[in-house]
């Protein structure tokens, strides 16, 4: 099959990937940077599902984080730290800095000497992408 062409189509090919996965992952088939049948036969079924999200069910691809953003959540995750932990680092309420994290809210100049001072992220990073 090269194109879905209707929705029962693409709820079929749905229900055949989840069940390749769960067949794949009880037979350790599906671990990182794996190559079989499962994740092969996986990866096609998922790109015709995704080409027909793409094209009739009008569902937007997922935006990618900035390489700031992802510095700042690697931060936390390797310092074991919640967002409200990491809210209360940067002297900003953890409103503020959710909205900052979903890109809802700018960065200011000054969080962004915040995160340079207290996080060690690079100045540089910082002025790209903030």
């Amino acid at each position: 099959m090269e194109k879905l062409s209707n929705r029962k189509q693409y709820d079929d090919i749905k229900s055949q990937v989840e069940k390749l996965i769960a067949e794949a992952t009880e037979k350790g088939m599906l671990e990182p940077d794996m190559d079989n049948e499962y994740t092969q036969e996986i990866a096609h079924l998922s790109k015709l599902m995704a080409d027909y999200e793409d094209e009739q069910l009008n569902i937007l691809p997922l935006r990618q984080k900035s390489p700031l953003i992802a510095t700042i959540e690697e931060y936390f995750y390797t310092h074991n730290m919640h967002q409200k932990d990491g809210a209360r680092l940067l002297g900003i309420n953890e409103s503020q800095l959710s909205q900052i994290m979903s890109g809802r809210r700018r960065i200011s100049m000054s969080f962004a000497k915040r995160l340079h001072s207290k996080m060690g992220i690079d100045a540089n990073l910082i002025l790209e992408y903030a």
